[in-house]
This record gives structure tokens, C-alpha cells and sequence, in this order.
């Protein structure tokens, strides 16, 4: 009778077991193999702490979705990790093809570094995927431990010079905006290379180092330039982008405005350097109006803009 009751109590075990193989082995996977992986891990100094409608800051890195997916990319970028991970369950079946088509989707992954400090931005990410469900993230970052140095050093002299207590924050932004035009000439020959892969620049135009440090810029150089600034003074903002252009968004006055100083220093034939406000702290609206045909937006991306 005995020993009956241990083949029945066996047998209705492996059952279980069999029954409930992969929960059973995914609750040991979260719980032991990786479980130290999954806990969220300290973040740097340039950690922004306000969220955006497109994606949010998470610790949850267990998606069930989609936008959890984009939510836990963000939130590993904003964090400053240059690695990071996160497990797709059995519940959210297609976790592993998402994963791929967002990370293998320029578009979608360029939209990240809008949302988060300079700083933090990528130049490339690079995805791997293990047997047990374990996405790994690697982040290439766009800025070195150099670059940053010699900006913030340089940034600091620039904010100390021309920024004063009585100033309101649109004057300081006006300020920063008319300094970094005064200083940095449109880089023509880098931006006329972008698609160029045997093309050797001269200049970092395309971050903050080149407006900053070397006095030449594109698109992405001011306007990192000027969010790094912005971030300075704790003015909420990000980056908004177009197929072939990219400007800031920034939140004063209780309202959202656009600045973009590469379309206010614009290139001319007679070579001269010329400081406009076209396109300071402008509406959406006022922007449309303009017709530039290149500030067109996806507002599912950015739709406080709308």
C-alpha cells in the first residue's frame, strides 16, 4: 500500500512537472539563473527624469508588449548602462521577432536619442539573443569620456560668461542660441557627405563638439549643443526629427516651442555669417507655416508637437 501511494504521489508529480515544463523553467530562469540581470542597476549622472508620451522610463524588464519593449530600450539609453537585458516571457509570444524589428528599424531606434541627454546617445546599439530568451543590448556610445570632459569644461565657460541671475529663462535660451550661431559655421561638405562611407570628416560636427570646440556644425551638432544647455538649467526638452533634419522641442512658459538654430544660421552665397530668429521658440503652428519641407514630424513620435 506503501508503496503505492509514493507511485501515485511520484506520478502525480512528474505530471506537474511535465505538464507545466516551460512556467517551471522560466520561473527557475527568472528567479535564479538571471535574476540578478533583471534588477534594475544605478544609472548616471545624466539621467533625465521627466518621461515623454512616446516612451517612458520602466524597471520592468519583463515586456508583455511592444511598447514595453521600446519602454525598457529607453529607459536602459536614459539610464546611461552601456549594456543591458531583459527576458521575454511565454506569455508575450512574439517578444523575440519585435525585439528584432526594433532594434533592426533605424527610424524607430534614432527616435530614442531625441529623448534622452546628449550624453547617453548612441552612435550604434547591437542586439543578441540567447536560447533561454535573454535579449542582451550593447550601446556604442555617441560621446567619449573626452568629449564630455572638454565640453562640460567648455560649456561652463560659455554659461558664466554670458548668462547673468536677472536674466528670464527665454533670455538665457536666447543667449546660448545667438553664442553658439556666433561661433559655428554650417558644416556644407560634412552634410553634403552623410551617405558618403568613404568620406573622412574634418570636424565632430554632428555632436555638441563640433558648434562647441571646433566652431563647425550640422543639424545634430547644434542641437545637441543647445540641449546640452538646456538640460543645464533644467529646462524640460528633446530632440525632434525629420527623414533629414533634426531641431529641439522645448517646454517654457507652460507651452512646447520649437528652437532650431541650424535653420537660423543659414548658408548664403556671399559667405556671410548671419544670426536670425526665424525659428526661435516658435508654435507648431507658426513652423507649418513655413513650408520648409524639412520639419516634417511624425506626431505618433512627438505628439506634443501637435
Amino acid at each position: 500500500m506503501k508503496k503505492l501511494l509514493i507511485f501515485i504521489i511520484t506520478a502525480i508529480i512528474l505530471f506537474i512537472i511535465y505538464t507545466y515544463k516551460d512556467q517551471l523553467f522560466e520561473y527557475i530562469v527568472l528567479n535564479y539563473i538571471y535574476k540578478e540581470e533583471f534588477t534594475a542597476g544605478n544609472t548616471n549622472e545624466y539621467k533625465l527624469d521627466y518621461n515623454n508620451s512616446f516612451v517612458k522610463q520602466t524597471d520592468n524588464f519583463k515586456p508583455q508588449n511592444r511598447q514595453d519593449i521600446l519602454n525598457i530600450i529607453y529607459s536602459g539609453l536614459n539610464n546611461g548602462w552601456d549594456e543591458f537585458s531583459y527576458f521575454c516571457t511565454m506569455e508575450y509570444e512574439d517578444c523575440i521577432m519585435d525585439s528584432k524589428d526594433i532594434t533592426n528599424n533605424a527610424v524607430t531606434v534614432s527616435y530614442m536619442n531625441n529623448f534622452i541627454h546628449p550624453y547617453n546617445s548612441f552612435s550604434n546599439i547591437k542586439i543578441s539573443i540567447n536560447n533561454l530568451g535573454k535579449v542582451t543590448i550593447k550601446v556604442n556610445k555617441l560621446y567619449s569620456k573626452d568629449d564630455i570632459l572638454e565640453l562640460n569644461s567648455k560649456i561652463d565657460e560659455i554659461y558664466n560668461t554670458i548668462i547673468t541671475n536677472d536674466m528670464t529663462n527665454k533670455d538665457k535660451i536666447k543667449a546660448i542660441h545667438d553664442y553658439i550661431i556666433n561661433n559655428t559655421v554650417y558644416d556644407s561638405e560634412k552634410a553634403d557627405n552623410l551617405n558618403n562611407e568613404k568620406y573622412v570628416s574634418k570636424y565632430k560636427s554632428q555632436t555638441a563638439y563640433g558648434p562647441l570646440l571646433q566652431g563647425y556644425g550640422i543639424c545634430g551638432g547644434y542641437s545637441d549643443a543647445m540641449a546640452l544647455f538646456l538640460n543645464k538649467m533644467n529646462i524640460p526638452n528633446y530632440k525632434i526629427s525629420s527623414n533629414n533634419h533634426v531641431w529641439n522641442f522645448v517646454f517654457i512658459d507652460n507651452k512646447w516651442l520649437h528652437l532650431d538654430l541650424t535653420w537660423d544660421d543659414p548658408v548664403v552665397n556671399t559667405k556671410e555669417n548671419l544670426l536670425l530668429h526665424n525659428f526661435f521658440l516658435i508654435s507648431s503652428t507658426e513652423l507649418d507655416n513655413k513650408n520648409t519641407g524639412q520639419h516634417n514630424y511624425d506626431i505618433n513620435v512627438f505628439p506634443e508637437a501637435q
